[in-house]
C-alpha cells in the first residue's frame, strides 16, 4: 500500500477500526491472544523505553503500560491521524502519563530521535511499501541488548483451516474497509516481501527466533540487537 493510501484509507476506518478487529481478529479468528503473547518476548520492560512501531488505536498500550512501570515510557508511531486520534482518545480515557504519540512514516522513522529499549510491531509492517528500510531503521534505533518482536502475516491466505474458506469474504471485507489494498493481498508478493524482510533481521538481530500461527499464515519473529 501506498503512503498517501495507508493515511486516506486508515483515517477513515479509524472510527470502527477497533470493532472491526475485536470481531474479525478476536471472536471469528481468535488471533488476539497472540498479541500479548508477541509483547511477552520483550521480556523485562520495567523502566524501559518501548517504540510501538505502526501503533494504531493503540491496542498495545494497555499490555505495555503496565510493563514498563511509571518510569518507563512509550513511543507510539502511526503514519494515520485519524488511528491516532483513537489512541489519545484511549490515553486520555486511562489517565496515562507516560506515552508519546508520533506520526511519522514507518519506513523513515525519522521522527523518533532516541534509542530505544524494545521494539514492537503487531500487524504493521506487511503493508509498509519498504519493509527492509523499516527494518533496518528499527534496527538502527535500538540500543545494544534490545529486544525486538513482530508479529505479522507472512502468507494473505492459509493453506489450510476456517480462513482458506472465508478468504473471499475475508478479503472483500478488508478492501473494502480499506485495511489492505489488493497489493498487500497478493499472497506470492507478500511471501516475497517477507523473505526480503527476514534476511535484513538475520543481518542485524541476533538469537532470531520464528513462530507461526494461523496454519502458517501469520508468523511471530524475535530477536535483539548484540
Amino acid at each position: 500500500m501506498k503512503l498517501h493510501e495507508v493515511s486516506e484509507n486508515y483515517d477513515s476506518a479509524a472510527r470502527y477500526y477497533d470493532r472491526l478487529t475485536d470481531i474479525v481478529f478476536g471472536r471469528i479468528l481468535k488471533l488476539e491472544k497472540y498479541r500479548g503473547h508477541t509483547i511477552d518476548l520483550l521480556g523485562d520492560l520495567d523502566g524501559a523505553t518501548v517504540l510501538d512501531v505502526g501503533c494504531g488505536t493503540g491496542r498495545n498500550f494497555p499490555l505495555l503500560v503496565e510493563r514498563v512501570g511509571k518510569q518507563g515510557k512509550i513511543i507510539g508511531v502511526d503514519y494515520s491521524e485519524g488511528m491516532l486520534e483513537q489512541a489519545q482518545r484511549r490515553i486520555r480515557t486511562e489517565g496515562w502519563r507516560n506515552i508519546e504519540l508520533i506520526c511519522d512514516d514507518a519506513a523513515r522513522l525519522d521522527r523518533v530521535t532516541e534509542l530505544v529499549d524494545a521494539v514492537t510491531a503487531i500487524w504493521c509492517l506487511g503493508i509498509v511499501y519498504d519493509l527492509e528500510a523499516a527494518l533496518n531503521r528499527i534496527a538502527e534505533l535500538m540500543r545494544s541488548g534490545a529486544r525486538c518482536a513482530i508479529m505479522d502475516f507472512e502468507q494473505s491466505r492459509p493453506d489450510k483451516g476456517l480462513l482458506r474458506w472465508l478468504y473471499p469474504v475475508y478479503r472483500i471485507a478488508l478492501q473494502h474497509a480499506g485495511i489492505d489494498s489488493a497489493e498487500d493481498l497478493d499472497n506470492a508478493k507478500l511471501e516475497a516481501k517477507w523473505a526480503r524482510g527476514k534476511g535484513v533481521l538475520r543481518e542485524r538481530l541476533i538469537g532470531l527466533r520464528e513462530e507461526h500461527y494461523l496454519n502458517g499464515a501469520g508468523m511471530i519473529i524475535e530477536g535483539r540487537k548484540s
